[in-house]
Parts: C-alpha cells; structure tokens; sequence
C-alpha cells in the first residue's frame, strides 16, 4: 500500500468509525488489541441525542472551564516577583547615562572634524601662499584656537 493509499484509508475510518467491524485482512490479529482513545470529555460527557441534552452538556462544560479559570487566577507566579516599576525606571536611567556619553562622543566627533578643516584650510593656504612660513601659520592657528577656547 502507497503512503498516499493509506493516508486515504485512514481518512477514510476517521469519517466513518465502525468499531465492530473488522477489515478481511491478514492483519485481523492487530486490530483486536487496538483500544478506541476517548478523550476526558468524551467519558464525561456522552454523545447527546437530542438539542436540550446538548445545550445540557454545553452548560457543563462551560461550567468546568470556568472553575478551572478561577482556580489558574487564583495559582499565585511561581519564582521571584519582579517590580516592574524598579526595573523600568532603572533601564531609564541607563538610557539616560547612554545618552549623555553619546552626546560626549558627538561634541568630540565634531571638535575633530572643526580640527581637520582647519588643518585642511592650512594645507590650502600654504600651496596659495608660498612665502609665508609653516610654523607661522601654525602657530597663527594654534593662537586662534586658544582664544575661540577662552572666549567660550
């Protein structure tokens, strides 16, 4: 029998169950040892015959799964309980720790940046100017940086 034969079989006894009836086969012997599994609520609650049965046995049901919903709201979490409030408020403070060291790394990113410009515009100067000096211009640019610092 093919894997898709015997998928269709058992589709086949799902839809239609006949527990009394055993298949002519040679595996005859299998089937009397095979139990029917009945689920929790099959053996609680038999089939209905009738719509009052039934909504009955709705009742029941919905009855019992409420109980068990009590009783899950009334389990208390197992393992420690945790504030949520103190770990929020602390993840806050480190956000705002973090905030303040990359405010730090972005002023130092941009003093380097003002540094290479004007390292830049010195290299420009000197190819314009030949006759004046490095060290001069250096020195000239050294003193303007000291006093943008002392004057911010």
């Amino acid at each position: 029998m093919s894997g898709t034969a015997a998928l269709a079989a058992a589709r086949k006894r799902r839809a239609n169950p006949q527990p009394n009836v055993n298949p002519a086969s040679n595996s005859s012997s299998n089937n009397s040892n095979v139990k029917t599994n009945l689920t929790p609520i099959d053996e609680e609650f038999p089939k209905a015959t009738n719509p009052a049965m039934l909504l009955i046995q709705h009742n029941k049901m919905i009855q019992n799964l409420q109980k068990d919903m009590n009783e899950l709201k009334e389990l208390k979490p197992k393992g420690p309980e945790t504030d949520y409030k103190s770990e929020y408020l602390g993840l806050l403070e480190e956000m705002k720790e973090m905030k303040k060291v990359l405010l730090k790394v972005q002023s130092f990113s941009m003093e380097t940046n003002l540094e290479v410009m004007k390292l830049k515009r010195i290299t420009d100067t000197m190819n314009t100017k030949d006759k004046m000096d490095l060290s001069t211009i250096i020195e000239t640019n050294h003193a303007d940086t000291l006093s943008d610092i002392q004057g911010v």
